[in-house]
């Protein structure tokens, strides 16, 4: 079976955070724990989010940075983006020589963590083996759930078609405080799940057996 571990993201993992105040953002990204970021911001990546004209849109725009190998560290490309309130930025490597990598940043009052989601924040983790996955949050444990992985049946041609279509259509799991809907989630071998954080003060989506 595999692992998935929020506060170690992979190229099988994304992490995005939605943004509702105007102003000047700026993160790193770093390939262990215990980022911190420091007052000089000058080699840190940015987010400039502007005040959207005119009405608020119901659903803002998702805009995605891909994240890469740098030298010796890790960059972004883009490196500094523009988007409006509202908006959601998506963090993701397709690198498969990733072992782990954390995306934190600060503004405006505001710090985002991949490795400690609060709100407006989502993870997500595409499942390639099937199994029993339990995961908690290994900051607080106040939450966690089951993620059932099963194969597809592949008798035939019908079933191939099927499994394919499934795979463009992912689970969500909402978590608000200490509540986690649902609790208990089967998929198929290839699909994601998505954990959307609405309302919490910093958790991870970890597997039970690496807590």
């Amino acid at each position: 079976m595999e692992s998935l571990d929020s506060r170690s993201l992979r190229y099988v993992d994304c992490y995005a955070q939605k943004f509702s105040t105007p102003g000047t953002y700026y993160y790193q990204i770093s390939r262990g724990l215990g980022l911190c970021l420091g007052p000089d911001k000058e080699n840190a990546f940015s987010i400039s989010v502007k005040a959207r004209n005119g009405r608020m849109a119901a659903q803002g725009r998702q805009h995605n940075i891909a994240v890469v190998p740098r030298g010796n560290g890790l960059s972004a490309e883009p490196a500094h983006i523009e988007i409006e309130v509202g908006d959601t930025v998506m963090w993701h490597a397709s690198d498969t020589s990733l072992t782990g990598y954390v995306v934190r940043g600060e503004g405006e009052g505001q710090v985002f963590d991949s490795s400690a989601l609060s709100n407006d924040a989502v993870y997500t983790h595409a499942f390639g083996l099937p199994g029993e996955y339990k995961w908690v949050d290994a900051q607080h444990g106040r939450v966690g759930g089951i993620i059932i992985v099963r194969s597809p049946e592949a008798t035939s041609s019908d079933h191939c078609r099927e499994w394919l279509a499934a795979l463009s259509q992912g689970a969500a799991v909402v978590i608000e405080g200490d509540q986690v809907k649902p609790g208990r989630v089967e998929i198929l071998t290839g699909q994601t799940v998505f954990w959307a954080v609405r309302k919490a003060d910093g958790i991870s989506i970890t597997d039970a057996r690496l807590v």
